[in-house]
């Protein structure tokens, strides 16, 4: 391996460190100017890709660049993270032909059309958390907000029951917000196996009775002639809670604090609601809610003019990709109306994310509905707090805003 690091410059690189948490951008910048292929020693070792067009093209290469997840130390193959999770994520942690009959069961579920009718869901709990606040005139954005909507909004989809939506958005919220080695991660552990405890038994009880959800539709299903086994089912329950919550979270919150930062921006987007999509994107890309995911090399190959052997652990940076200037003017500045966007916010290729049109869908209405109900938050930075670990999720644990108090508009959606 040491052969290659000459070619791949070793820097001094953690992903899951404080300074990175800081300071992420600098440091992609630096090294697409420096080194477009590095190598970490962090982790056992690992290349890290951050120009757009090598991640692009690692992302669409499934052959090359494998997906899958070995529980054994002795294989390569750790799957999406850098250090691997100590279980598998199905289907993002398969590769073809394996991955492909996972990712046709789910497609459907969601496809735009299906997104789309859960709008007024998505609206109904919104104005329902709004309501429940904005007599105070003053909230926390996550913990009253932005955690709990996509919270209701997966548990309503995969059918657990909606009275214990704290638990599930604590859970998805709390299981990335801690570092590993504290107590609170060990806290938040046991919350998202409460959970999933709420699965297992949900999913016992659509094996009997099926309805119109999504577990009811994973557990009467069929791969490769058998039913999914009770891992099986609890692996992909795993990754559409935790994969697809606080990703929204932490995207609306740095949203929401770049507003109360530019309220020139924010009375643009109040005056022309029309511009909110194309706003969403831009905070997609500005913000990488996931900052990259990792591939194992299944052969010796060459990236940027620098050799990466067989068994290589790699990062795929969506981060640094979306602020490359070779592919976005203005890379450092948000531009609010930037059209086209090529952004890979939510990955490229067979393993782009499930759940985009969902998240896209999510992130508009509650922009929408703070700006419409709340218009003149501000956020106490002060008191506000982001994550100190962003490895995977780019996130905030805590942000405290004011506002002019405005009346309850009731909703349909009990608390």
């Amino acid at each position: 391996m040491s052969d290659v690091k000459q070619s791949a410059p070793s820097v001094s690189f953690d992903h899951h460190s404080v300074e990175y948490a800081s300071n992420w951008r600098t440091i992609y910048s630096d090294l697409r100017s420096a080194c477009p292929v590095a190598h970490s020693d962090s982790y056992g070792g690992f290349f890290v890709l951050n120009r757009y067009e090598d991640v692009a093209n690692a992302l669409r290469d499934d052959d090359l660049f494998a997906s899958r997840h070995e529980v054994d130390p002795d294989s390569p193959f750790g799957g999406i993270t850098i250090p691997p999770n100590p279980q598998v994520s199905t289907p993002i942690e398969m590769d073809p032909p394996q991955y492909t009959p996972y990712r046709k069961l789910l497609n459907p579920w969601f496809a735009p059309s299906r997104a789309a009718t859960y709008e007024p869901f998505i609206r109904s709990v919104t104005t329902a958390l709004l309501d429940d606040v904005i007599e105070r005139g003053e909230m926390d954005f996550i913990s009253d907000l932005t955690s709990p909507v996509p919270a209701l909004l997966t548990a309503k989809f995969l059918g657990l029951p909606l009275e214990d939506w704290r638990l599930y958005s604590d859970a998805s919220h709390h299981i990335v917000a801690f570092r590993p080695d504290t107590p609170e991660f060990q806290q938040a552990v046991a919350e998202l196996g409460a959970v999933l405890q709420r699965c297992m038994i949900t999913a016992t009880q659509r094996r009997e009775e099926p309805l119109d959800d999504l577990i009811s539709a994973i557990v009467t299903a069929e791969v490769d002639g058998e039913v999914l086994s009770d891992q099986r089912v609890m692996e992909i329950c795993t990754l559409l809670i935790v994969g697809g919550n606080d990703t929204t979270t932490g995207l609306l919150a740095h949203a929401f604090a770049w507003l109360s930062r530019n309220p020139d921006q924010r009375d643009r987007l109040i005056a022309d609601p029309s511009l909110i999509p194309l706003a969403v994107e831009e905070f997609l890309r500005y913000f990488s809610p996931t900052q990259g995911l990792a591939r194992t090399v299944t052969r010796p190959t060459e990236i940027s003019g620098c050799p990466i052997p067989e068994g290589a652990r790699v990062l795929l940076s969506f981060a640094s990709a979306n602020s490359d200037p070779e592919i976005f003017d203005r890379p450092d500045d948000v531009v609010i109306d930037r059209f086209p966007n090529r952004h890979a916010a939510f990955g490229l290729g067979l393993h782009r994310c499930l759940g985009s049109n969902l998240a896209r869908l999510d992130i508009r209405i509650v922009l929408e509905e703070v700006l419409a109900r709340i218009p003149d938050f501000q956020v106490d930075f002060d008191r506000a707090r982001s994550y100190d670990s962003i490895g995977i999720v780019n996130g905030w644990d805590s942000m405290p805003v004011t506002f002019t108090p405005g009346p309850r508009i009731g909703s349909d959606f009990t608390l």
